[in-house]
C-alpha cells in the first residue's frame, strides 16, 4: 500500500528541470518583448521569422519580425492582418498556413452595432504571398468565444472555447480532427472538464506533449494562470503536472505556450518584472533600471523563455 501510495504522488509532482528551479529569460527585450503587451511568439519553420501579438489593452494587431545578423527587426504589421483585433497567431509545422484569432461582426446580426465575435480564421501562404483570411467552419468556431490555436503537423487543430450559457467564460480545451479535407466536430480534452479554467494550448507538432495554462489547478490557489504539461499516453493524456520555475509563485499570468522549430525551447507571455534594485540604490542602478521600465520592463506582457528538453524529460521519469 505504502507503495502505491508514493508511486501515485510521484505521478502527479511537478515537472521541475533541475533540483533549483531554473529561471525563465527574457526574449529580445526592448524589440520583441517592448513597451506593449507582447504575446508568445509563432515560428516558420526556419526559425527566422515570427508572428506575434502586440495590444495596449484596447485593441491588438499580429506583427511580424525577422531575424538578420543575430537581431530581430522591428516588428511591423502581418500581411494578413485586418482592420479588427487580431491575436494569437498559429503557424502549421511546415509553414504553409497560419490559424489566428480576430474578432470581427457577426455576419447574421443585424442593427447599427452588430455584436462582435471571437472566431479562428486561416490565412494560407502560397508563392510567398499570404491569402485572405476564411473563419473556420462551425465544427471549430461554435462558441461566441474560441481563442488560442495550435495546429499539430497532421493538421489537427486545439484551441480553446468559452463552454459557458452567459456571463463570465468558462474555458475549456479542445481538438477538432482533420480529415478529408475537412475540421470534424471539435472535442473536449478529457482533462479539461471544466473544473479549472484551463486556455492557451500549445501542442507538439506530433502530438506527444500538450502546454496549457490553468488558473487555480492545485498546486495554485492565487488567482493566476500557470503553466501545466501533459504527455501522451496509451489511453490518451497523463494527469496535468505544473511546470515549476523561478518566478512563477503568485503575482502574474503565465500563459500563451509556443515551442520553438526545434523543439528545444518554451515561448511564454508573463507580466513578471525583474526585481527592483537593491537597497542601498546607487544613482547609476536607479538609471538602468528606469531605461527597462521605459523600454520593456513595466508590468506589462513580455515574452520568456525556458529550456523545454529536462521539462519532459522529468515528465517521462515520472510516467
Amino acid at each position: 500500500m505504502r507503495l502505491i501510495l508514493l508511486v501515485a504522488l510521484l505521478a502527479l509532482a511537478p515537472v521541475a528541470a533541475q533540483a533549483a528551479d531554473p529561471a525563465p529569460t527574457i526574449f529580445a527585450p526592448g524589440v520583441i518583448s517592448g513597451a506593449a503587451n507582447d504575446g508568445a511568439p509563432t515560428f516558420m519553420p526556419d526559425g527566422r521569422t515570427i508572428f506575434f501579438e502586440r495590444t495596449n489593452g484596447a485593441w491588438t494587431a499580429i506583427v511580424t519580425s525577422s531575424l538578420a545578423a543575430g537581431r530581430w527587426s522591428k516588428p511591423v504589421l502581418a500581411p494578413f492582418a485586418s482592420a479588427y483585433s487580431d491575436q494569437q497567431p498559429a503557424l502549421s509545422p511546415d509553414g504553409r498556413f497560419v490559424v489566428f484569432e480576430s474578432t470581427r461582426p457577426d455576419p447574421a446580426a443585424t442593427g447599427d452595432k452588430p455584436r462582435t465575435l471571437a472566431h479562428l480564421y486561416r490565412a494560407e501562404f502560397q508563392g510567398g504571398r499570404w491569402s485572405e483570411a476564411k473563419p473556420l467552419p462551425e465544427t471549430v468556431n461554435f462558441s461566441r468565444r474560441v481563442f488560442k490555436p495550435s495546429v499539430a503537423r497532421n493538421g489537427d487543430l486545439y484551441f480553446m472555447a468559452d463552454t459557458g450559457p452567459a456571463g463570465p467564460p468558462a474555458w475549456r480545451l479542445f481538438v477538432s480532427r482533420w480529415a478529408d479535407g475537412a475540421y470534424r466536430k471539435a472535442e473536449p480534452l478529457r482533462f479539461s472538464d471544466g473544473q479549472y479554467g484551463d486556455v492557451d494550448p500549445y501542442v507538439a507538432p506530433d502530438q506527444s506533449y500538450l502546454i496549457f495554462s490553468s488558473k487555480d489547478r492545485p498546486p495554485f490557489k492565487d488567482g493566476h494562470e500557470h503553466l501545466f504539461l501533459v504527455t501522451r499516453q496509451a489511453d490518451g493524456w497523463s494527469a496535468p503536472r505544473p511546470l515549476r520555475y523561478a518566478g512563477d509563485e503568485p503575482g502574474a499570468d503565465d500563459g500563451e505556450a509556443q515551442v520553438s522549430p526545434d523543439g528545444k525551447t518554451l515561448y511564454f507571455t508573463s507580466g513578471r518584472t525583474l526585481p527592483a534594485p537593491p537597497t542601498p540604490r546607487t544613482r547609476a542602478a536607479v538609471a538602468e533600471a528606469l531605461d527597462r521600465m521605459q523600454s520593456w520592463d513595466n508590468s506589462n506582457s513580455n515574452v520568456w523563455t525556458l529550456p523545454l528538453a529536462p521539462y519532459l524529460a522529468a515528465a517521462d521519469a515520472g510516467r
